[in-house]
């Protein structure tokens, strides 16, 4: 059981490193975090795994305009902690319901205030895609070793995924931004 902030921190980012396969990834420092938006003035920031997904999620108005965004696939970098902390709210989190994404929140979280508006019960809902079969994708071998972790390194994940997400991650699958978002008119 982890009972420490600073020991969670240090075993996510050793899992990353270990586990630098795709799924877990640890860009070089000199591979900027991507920055869209006026952080001088937004009301809202985004930090995300998936910059490209942002602007077809429905639902983010809600939280106030206009809105930046920080993207970085993998582990974040302390450098864009700022950033985060600049918004005149506390910034949201989207991400895949997978293992990555959720220690890079965890991670997050533990240096600062931050929301999970990832994909979730709620997300799947809102985007009308629950049903969808098809875009559930089986887990790889590290992303399954790291769901076993998950209690630790995330415990309230079971909350912020909701109990259908849950039940995929239990049986060995996850749900990328991606496939929640599909157009339900490009269904197979």
């Amino acid at each position: 059981m982890v009972d420490s902030s600073a020991t969670r921190i240090d075993q996510i980012e050793s899992w990353f490193r270990m586990h630098d396969d795709g799924e877990f990834s640890v860009l070089p420092p000199d591979h900027p975090s991507s920055q869209i938006g006026n952080f001088a003035i937004a009301r809202t920031i985004v930090y995300t795994t998936k910059q490209h997904c942002v602007a077809r999620i429905k639902g983010l108005s809600q939280f106030g305009e206009p809105i930046a965004t920080i993207g970085r696939y993998g582990l974040p970098m302390r450098c864009d902690l700022p950033l985060l902390r600049g918004s005149v709210q506390c910034p949201i989190f989207i991400g895949d319901c997978d293992p990555p994404d959720l220690m890079i929140f965890s991670w997050l979280r533990e240096h600062l205030a931050i929301a999970w508006h990832g994909v979730n019960d709620q997300f799947l809902d809102i985007h009308a895609n629950r049903d969808l079969a098809w875009i559930r994708i089986k887990m790889s071998e590290s992303e399954s070793e790291a769901s076993r972790l998950l209690q630790d390194l995330c415990p309230d994940y079971r909350q912020l995924l909701g109990p259908y997400c849950s039940s995929l991650l239990d049986r060995g699958f996850k749900i990328e931004v991606e496939g929640a978002i599909i157009d339900r008119g490009l269904e197979r």
